[in-house]
């Protein structure tokens, strides 16, 4: 088992080389960081069944489905309600937030979110469409702090890159959702 520093570096030259070479090279891996680091395609197993093929990119921002948004890096499963789809796009409602996004074929009714940990914004002042949410837990990792929230939407794990403005568990914030990192998803495993 190797070491964090001795990881990446080990995937940056497997990755380096695979590209010197122009070679391609079958990777079989459980580490998702890992995929993403030195694939340029990516296929996605689910019980012995493809559950999507794509680009790491394609993977993490358009996942089809409930297992592959959970797959690949972390997301935050969240129920909402399309309210309406014209033009290729979804009106959607998650527990008041409103959001348009792409309907990805999706029609109006329950909806399932999938919410990028970078996605949420936490903010102290109210805004329009915000969600009151309260710190559940907080974490300092150096370059950025973790926070598991809970509120409307329910427990959240959150990114922040905001490292000069810790929030203490127990604070209440407002969240809100960035149009980047949010995505519809089918309901499916």
């Amino acid at each position: 088992n190797l070491d964090a520093k001795l990881r990446r570096r080990v995937r940056e030259e497997v990755r380096e080389l695979q590209q010197k070479l122009g070679i391609t090279a079958v990777y079989v891996t459980h580490d998702q960081e890992e995929a993403l680091a030195v694939s340029d395609r990516i296929i996605v197993m689910n019980d012995a069944v493809i559950a999507q093929i794509g680009t790491p990119r394609e993977l993490y921002e358009a996942p089809v489905s409930r297992f592959v948004a959970d797959f690949i890096g972390d997301a935050n499963l969240v129920t909402a309600r399309i309210e309406r789809v014209a033009d290729g796009r979804a009106l959607v409602d998650a527990a008041g937030l409103e959001l348009d996004l792409p309907a990805r074929g999706l029609d109006a009714g329950p909806a399932l979110l999938a919410v990028r940990p970078r996605a949420v914004h936490l903010g102290l002042e109210r805004r329009d469409n915000a969600l009151e949410v309260r710190i559940a837990k907080a974490a300092y990792l150096g370059s950025h702090m973790e926070y598991e929230i809970e509120g409307p939407l329910g427990e959240l794990f959150v990114v922040d890159g905001y490292v000069d403005r810790a929030l203490e568990p127990g604070a209440s914030v407002w969240l809100e959702l960035a149009p980047r990192g949010v995505t519809l998803v089918a309901d499916r495993r």
